[in-house]
């Protein structure tokens, strides 16, 4: 039996409840997420940086200056987490906490000479990356898309 021989199996229409579809686009939209970040993450890897490191980095340079509760806010994680993270930043001399002036508790974050040089490295990477990964999808689908997820965002 040849290749051209062998019977051919397509899927039947299925119908789905709207509940199933919505569960099945919730795991997908979860599994893109994950490929996505999977990628960006090793191209970071190869600049020595994480995810979360580039996303203080990247955060920093349009909200230089916040304090590390506002940096919480602003990355979506507990404070617990940023103290931890802007640690190994410091370290690495890429931030630096300047006390607040106005509230002795408080350390506003700011991005470091090498650490603002190290993000302008490698932001075009990643751009280029979100980029090429969006490209499959024309202007009106990425309308779309964005449209789709902040009315996702909001209703949260």
């Amino acid at each position: 039996m040849h290749d051209s021989d062998s019977p051919r199996f397509y899927p039947l229409p299925v119908h789905e409840e709207p509940e199933a579809v919505r569960l099945r686009t919730w795991v997908q939209l979860a599994r893109t997420f994950y490929r996505i970040e999977q990628s960006i993450s090793a191209r970071l890897a190869e600049k020595e940086l994480t995810m979360a490191q580039f996303d203080v980095l990247a955060t920093l340079r349009y909200s230089e200056g916040v304090t590390q509760k506002e940096l919480a806010e602003l990355l979506l994680v507990t404070k617990g987490n940023v103290v931890g993270l802007l640690d190994r930043l410091q370290k690495l001399d890429l931030v630096e906490r300047r006390a607040d002036p106005d509230d002795g508790r408080a350390n506003r974050i700011h991005l470091t000479a090498r650490g603002r040089r190290k993000l302008e490295s490698v932001l075009p990477v990643h751009d280029r990356l979100v980029l090429r990964t969006l490209d499959c999808l024309d202007q009106q689908e990425v309308g779309t898309l964005r449209r789709l997820l902040k009315s996702l965002e909001q209703a949260l």
